[in-house]
């Protein structure tokens, strides 16, 4: 059984919290042994740092918020009363800020600590007496964690100042934006040279921990959300041709908590996955407590699952909207994920339909251990069928529709158990362009895919405005987080906000 990387970086910040915390009880080391000039001499020092970032690379407990953001503001998600609608409000109506929440936490300081630490490690490294094949391969980790983040946060903002040393006589404390083809290159340079160092996912021991195909999913996703369609081709083919990643046999089977990973060496599907646990700590999935609709105990939509006390459900209700549910396939086996009907607290059946339009509810992350708020499910980043519909995308964008485009959207329409197209079925390349849109849109909710499908497709703001919101061209990007704004002079608001 392969070791969970993450449940090691926890026990590593526990450890290092109660070295600070119980300095009366433990006797501490002299506090230069601490200076990153002495800790990373040695290989426990170096990977605790290479920790601290893989701990901040991944939005932890705050994957509900991202994968929230990431619907309610399209045509799939919405949120209905309580805290978190209160929350969720200005996304849903196109009328955020620089001081909206959220949009400083998750999506901008967790990433740059991640960046921070591991520049402080890739600014030190070379001075380590550590074996050489050790320091080439937490270098290579260090690099695509901190290029990976900078990828993150390009999907939210755009480019943002590039961080590339701890060392503020290097770099300035108050750092000015880099231009779009500055921050592309950067992007692409480090996951491409960070994959060439990196494990083969085969020979990778530790589940989460990053392999080549981290680094060549990681730009992928990158090249596609910069439209860089002849690089998407070239690496989804290096991803390919790793030959490990394969569908697993069964949808909703694939995201089972006894399915994932470090569980089931078998499932080959997940590529970045973000790592949770049934605990409290900071890393667990709280998305179904608000997903559960009132009184909710089973459906037949998924009979491995039972609520039963103990299990969290939230008065506020995360919801799908009917023109999603309506647009599967009926035989679609992925819309069995979305419950439309369920038995409550008094075994009698609920229509959520005819209770309240938009009502039906996303229950893809089921796990039978919650506890409280604490589900263990792990929710995917990248899976390989994100990056077979993406190579599909791109030799469209290229060529139109070939065979080859073709299959690789049906080797995904297969696994749902819907029909097959044929290449006369696609029609052309815009034909063929929304078919893809819309598989993607069936094969990804509730993993926060959707707004960047829609703003590479053009159709964020239009679908918006179809749903009778008042949209603006900026925001196809969050504006920078006012906090920044204000203690960075060298950081411009973008125009607009």
């Amino acid at each position: 059984m392969k070791k969970n990387i993450f449940k090691k970086i926890v026990g590593t910040m526990l450890l290092i919290s109660a070295l600070v915390s119980c300095e009366n009880q433990l006797e501490m080391y002299p506090v230069a042994e601490f200076a990153p000039g002495n800790a990373l001499q040695n290989e426990a020092g170096i990977e605790a740092l290479l920790f601290s970032a893989y701990n901040n690379y991944t939005p932890g407990s705050g994957v509900r918020t991202d994968i929230l953001i990431n619907e309610v503001t399209t045509d799939v998600g919405m949120v209905r009363i309580g805290a978190v609608e209160r929350e969720m409000k200005p996304f849903m109506n196109f009328n955020w800020d620089a001081s909206t929440n959220h949009l400083d936490g998750i999506f901008w300081t967790r990433p740059y600590t991640a960046i921070r630490n591991a520049n402080t490690l890739l600014d030190n490294i070379d001075n380590s007496e550590v074996e050489e094949g050790f320091k080439k391969m937490v270098t290579a980790e260090a690099r695509y964690i901190r290029a990976y983040c900078y990828a993150y946060m390009y999907k939210y903002f755009g480019p943002v100042p590039l961080r590339t040393t701890s060392d503020l006589t290097v770099q300035p404390k108050e750092l000015g934006l880099p231009t779009e083809e500055e921050f592309r290159s950067f992007v692409e340079t480090e996951l491409n040279a960070a994959a060439q160092d990196l494990l083969d996912p085969a020979e990778q021991a530790q589940v989460g921990r990053a392999t080549k195909g981290h680094a060549y999913a990681a730009l992928t996703k990158f090249l596609m959300n910069t439209k860089q369609w002849s690089k998407v081709v070239e690496a989804t083919q290096d991803v390919m041709d790793l030959n490990y990643y394969e569908l697993f046999p069964e949808y909703r089977a694939a995201f089972f908590v006894e399915n994932e990973p470090q569980t089931n060496p078998a499932n080959k599907e997940m590529i970045v996955t973000w790592s949770l646990k049934n605990e409290s700590g900071g890393y667990n999935n709280d998305y179904q407590n608000g997903a559960f609709p009132p009184g909710f105990r089973t459906s037949d939509n998924i009979p491995e699952f039972e609520w039963i006390v103990g299990m969290a459900n939230w008065p506020t209700q995360f919801s799908i909207r009917d023109g999603f549910v309506d647009s599967f396939d009926p035989n679609d086996a992925r819309k069995q994920a979305i419950i439309e009907t369920y038995y409550n607290a008094g075994g009698a059946l609920v229509n959520l339909r005819t209770a309240n339009t938009h009502n039906s509810r996303s229950l893809k992350y089921l796990d039978n251990e919650q506890t409280g708020n604490f589900s263990g499910c792990d929710v995917p980043y990248i899976r390989y069928a994100d990056i077979l519909l993406c190579r599909a995308e791109a030799l469209n964008e290229i060529n139109g529709p070939t065979q080859e485009s073709v299959d690789l959207v049906n080797e995904v329409r297969i696994r749902a158990k819907v029909t097959a197209y044929t290449l006369g079925d696609v029609g052309d390349k815009a034909s063929f362009r929304d078919l893809i849109l819309d598989e993607r849109g069936w094969e990804f909710f509730s993993e926060g895919k959707r707004r960047d499908d829609l703003i590479r497709h053009g159709k964020f703001l239009e679908y918006a405005e179809d749903r009778g919101l008042t949209t603006s061209p900026e925001q196809v990007y969050f504006p920078y987080p006012l906090a920044e704004v204000d203690a960075n002079t060298a950081l411009d608001q973008r125009e607009g906000y």
